[in-house]
């Protein structure tokens, strides 16, 4: 272990002809464990060290545009960012990264010394005096001095390499030997000696990780890399950056495989001449469906977005410390201390207060109420030089359970609609927003009232020419072969050059509606009936007078109810009858659906015990006292009359049934808080589904959750 003693009776000059001439090992080792397993080597450089390094890097700085980092380079230079670097990248539709294999260490100290002989600038012929000099045996005479000599791009490369213990190939020493100097003024030509300080081993450096000038010297020594890798990315149409060993490559549209593979050995090709390799363990192509991440940023969208794991590692500190206490908490999460631990969590805000600044400052408010100190962002390590680690590998997440907990979050969201008004809103928003499900228009309306139409931002673009505003709001609504889907609407969108005006039924889709014919409420009467059997349900037209529709209670006989085969020749399928459901034969067509609609809706939301193989809970309600008797009826109308009225407005947009809701409401007009939105919006879904086609007993009988 190397201390800050160590070389303190050195003079500088002595320190200095030491570390170039590797008589001395001015480094403290630091091995880290990975997080996929082994060990990282870091290679924090003495103070007096570092200081010379850091006027290098000073000067590194100031060289001339033309040998400064790649634009597509994004780690280690002030004023970037991980967040500009992921930025590059919105709307992603397919991300591409690929890890260099071992990427300071593959950074010789002959690819230090060829990128600082291009970039250190001196004049272009040597300016000599005449002076005293030294012989090759020390003794002084008349000769030629060099003036204005910078720092050597020799001695520069051995003073920010670091050499290993072990043996390993060396490179032709370019800092010995002799050359001629031709002096134009006296006609004289010299031999003059070039430095004096030679190699003691064969032993080659490479760049330190933890040396402040090692980030920005691999961007130099990188640049003809990115410039070869940005020009072919930009021939496949790709995006590209470099953050540190990550590249990163993006698209607006789909990417082939062949195309892939040809980036691929396009970058192996350009990494070839450095020696370097891919490690094949940490390349990933994400495409739709799949996280679309850069530096751990979510890039699918318009804005740059934190991963729900992400802030799970926030919430979990928050909420421990307000659910059990601080210090209990910190033992708990075993940290040495309060001040360690304040340092992890603002440390965590101060990445997240770059991506979501609103949602980390709720956060941190959260946090300094519980902690009852001040507490400020530090400046984020990536702003910083020096080390610069790799961006903690991303985790797994089920997009299940993102889209379960996300839609949850929704619907308790949902339970401000309790007033009669604003239920009878989103009832006729979602009545009339045919184009998905009523679950789905009812979290588009739930998280966007104002919407008019809503597409993935894919569709927007293939279909209508159409990108998303900057800040577009995406809104989740759940797919059929799928956990979730992302929408947009389309206010949120504008037009490219050239794309056509949108048709009425996008831009004004509720007043395109029409009624539907006789014809088209008979099929979907049939189709309904056709699927009613394999839930164990018998439909009876009777014959009542007009004040009486229907119905609904369960089968008291027993028997059997059948419906026809799916295919000519097949036999008819019978099952078990579970269900009576009575409708008024004398009612016209429509009323007649409506009266089946809602008696569904009676079965659908559990108001007589559970289905067959549970494909609806058991909500009976058993009331003790005549009060309650008369709050479960109105629970179990409202949520009938909200199913069927859903169902009509598919139907017949002029159909009005407000009145009968709201008269099931008490004195202070608001929607029993034991009306089950998640429920009854499926229902209705359900029974929409049903009219359509025939559906198979696997999918009727399948238990809804």
């Amino acid at each position: 272990m190397t201390t800050t003693d160590d070389f303190a009776d050195l003079t500088p000059e002595q320190f200095l002809e030491a570390v170039v001439s590797g008589s001395i090992h001015p480094y403290t080792e630091h091995r880290i464990p990975k997080r996929r397993g082994g060990l990282r080597t870091l290679h924090a450089p003495v103070p007096r060290l570092s200081e010379i390094q850091q006027a290098v890097l000073a000067r590194l700085e100031t060289l001339p545009a033309e040998v400064q980092p790649h634009p597509a380079a994004f780690a280690y230079r002030r004023g970037r960012s991980v967040v500009d670097c992921a930025t590059v990248h919105l709307r992603a539709h397919t991300v591409i990264r690929l890890d260099i294999a071992d990427f300071f260490g593959s950074i010789r100290e002959r690819h230090v010394h060829a990128a600082l002989k291009d970039a250190w600038t001196r004049p272009t012929e040597p300016e000599y005096r005449v002076g005293l000099v030294k012989d090759d045996n020390g003794r002084r005479k008349i000769g030629l001095r060099r003036d204005g000599r910078t720092l050597d791009t020799y001695i520069t490369a051995r003073l920010v390499t670091v050499s290993p213990p072990e043996p390993s190939q060396t490179w032709t020493n370019r800092g010995t030997g002799r050359r001629s100097v031709y002096l134009a003024a006296t006609g004289q030509e010299f031999s003059v000696r070039r430095p004096h300080l030679v190699y003691r081993h064969t032993r080659e450096g490479f760049l330190p990780q933890g040396a402040p000038t090692s980030g920005y010297l691999s961007n130099i020594v990188m640049r003809d890399v990115d410039e070869v890798v940005a020009h072919q990315a930009e021939s496949l149409g790709l995006r590209y950056t470099r953050y540190s060993d990550d590249m990163y490559f993006s698209s607006r549209g789909l990417v082939r495989h062949d195309d892939v593979d040809r980036l691929v050995a396009g970058v192996k090709e350009a990494l070839e001449p450095l020696g370097m390799k891919l490690n094949a363990e940490k390349t990933y192509v994400a495409r739709p469906g799949a996280r679309r991440s850069v530096l751990g940023i979510l890039v699918d969208g318009p804005t740059p977005r934190l991963t729900r794991e992400y802030k799970r590692r926030i919430t979990k500190h928050v909420r421990g410390a307000a659910s059990f206490g601080i210090e209990q908490h910190r033992r708990h999460q075993e940290f040495e201390d309060l001040a360690e631990l304040d340092a992890h969590v603002t440390g965590l805000l101060s990445f997240a207060h770059m991506i979501e600044p609103a949602w980390a400052e709720k956060q941190l408010t959260a946090w300094k109420r519980l902690r009852g100190i001040p507490l400020e962002h530090e400046e984020p390590v990536s702003a910083q030089h020096g080390l610069d680690l790799p961006w903690e590998e991303e985790m797994e997440v089920s997009q299940a359970d993102l889209a379960k907990d996300s839609i949850d979050d929704l619907i308790r969201g949902a339970q401000r609609y309790r007033s009669s008004s604003d239920y009878l809103q989103m009832l006729e928003f979602v009545g009339r927003f045919k184009r998905y499900a009523p679950f789905n228009a009812m979290v588009v309306h739930i998280q966007k009232p104002g919407a008019r139409y809503v597409l993935p931002s894919s569709e927007w673009e293939s279909k209508y020419r159409r990108v998303l505003k900057p800040g577009a709001k995406p809104l989740l609504i759940f797919q059929p072969r799928g956990p979730y889907l992302l929408v947009y609407d389309v206010g949120d969108t504008e037009a490219l050059p050239g794309a056509l005006p949108l048709p009425r039924g996008i831009t004004a889709p509720v007043s395109v509606s029409s009624r539907a014919g006789e014809r088209e409420v008979l099929e979907v009467w049939h189709h309904t009936e056709t699927n009613l059997a394999p839930l164990g349900i018998r439909l009876t037209l009777v014959d009542h007078g007009a004040s009486s529709c229907g119905r609904t209670y369960r089968s008291r006989s027993g028997g059997s109810v059948k419906r026809p085969g799916g295919r000519r020749g097949d036999p008819p399928e019978t099952y078990p009858t579970l269900f009576e459901i009575e409708v008024n034969g004398n009612l016209p067509l429509l009323d007649r659906y409506a009266t089946l609609a809602h008696e569904l809706g009676h079965l659908f939301c559990g108001h007589l015990g559970a289905g067959p193989g549970e494909t609806w809970p058991d909500r009976q309600l058993r009331p003790l006292s005549e009060e309650d008797a008369v709050k479960a009826h109105a629970r179990n109308e409202v949520e009938a009359e909200s199913i069927a009225y859903m169902v009509l407005k598919r139907l017949d947009p002029d159909v009005r049934m407000g009145d009968y809701i709201t008269g099931h409401l008490g004195p202070d007009r608001q929607v029993p808080e034991t009306v089950a939105l998640n429920l009854t919006f499926k229902a209705a879904g359900l029974i929409i589904e049903m009219g359509k086609k025939r559906l198979s007993s696997a999918k009727l009988q399948k238990p809804k959750k």
